[in-house]
């Protein structure tokens, strides 16, 4: 047995808690959000009117 500690992989997608929110610009609700592009950018999606923006996802 060995007495070092396993390495584990560093997570490269973020937890859905550390994506931050975001509101539509024109109706101003919650707009949904996930990672795309291999975990790149992030897209949000307004539910109500379809508006769409993407970001590059860097934690600063």
């Amino acid at each position: 047995m060995s007495s070092s500690p396993e390495q584990q992989p560093a997570r490269t997608t973020p937890a859905k808690d550390e994506i931050p929110d975001r509101l539509c610009t024109w109706c101003k609700v919650p707009m949904t959000k996930r990672l795309v592009g291999d975990g790149q950018y992030l897209h949000y999606t307004c539910p109500k009117c379809v508006f769409q923006h993407a970001m590059k996802w860097g934690k600063k």
